[in-house]
């Protein structure tokens, strides 16, 4: 396992696309059977992944994706301390791509907000999503965080030590020119 996933990481710095693809999908596979061997250099694989979100290739950009989703699907909390710099990408990804590659970032980005810890996803969505200029990031970010809401319950979000921005956060998506992200 430990030299398939290094076989993975060389494949994803290959410039052949369908090189890429092979270590994407390696990765993947890691992912659902062998995930204690990622967690040893998570960040690496991370890193590494995220990048290939935004290749120009579409079909390598929403294997990247799927992948994180896989990621983020199998680790749960352990993927807490990437979720600022996956949503970000993920983000982009929603307003910037063909319209299968924004419904597999927008899939991924609901992937990570119901397995990392809560207060992680709703910190990320503000951040990255609520002040976004792009009406798709705000309209996307809005939902994750209804969900995150209803999941979670507003009594329990809380109490937790961001809680104080989320008003501030939901009354400018209140006011939002766009009806559906309001």
């Amino acid at each position: 396992p430990q030299q398939s996933l290094l076989e993975a990481l060389s494949l994803l710095g290959s410039d052949d696309w369908e090189l890429k693809e092979k270590g994407l999908f390696s990765i993947k596979h890691l992912a659902g059977s062998h995930s204690e061997v990622l967690l040893c250099s998570l960040h690496d694989v991370c890193l590494a992944v995220t990048s290939e979100v935004t290749n120009l290739r579409s079909k390598v950009s929403y294997s990247a994706i799927v992948t994180l989703g896989e990621l983020f699907a199998t680790l749960k909390k352990d993927m807490d301390s990437e979720v600022d710099e996956v949503a970000l990408v993920l983000l982009q990804m929603v307003w910037n791509s063909p319209e299968f590659v924004q419904k597999a970032a927008t899939q991924t980005l609901g992937i990570m907000v119901e397995n990392v810890t809560p207060a992680r996803a709703m910190t990320a969505l503000m951040d990255r999503g609520v002040k976004s200029r792009h009406v798709q990031v705000r309209k996307c970010a809005a939902e994750l965080l209804l969900s995150l809401m209803e999941k979670i319950g507003v009594t329990k979000l809380a109490g937790t030590p961001r809680a104080e921005r989320l008003p501030h956060a939901a009354g400018k998506l209140a006011q939002d020119c766009d009806k559906d992200t309001r």
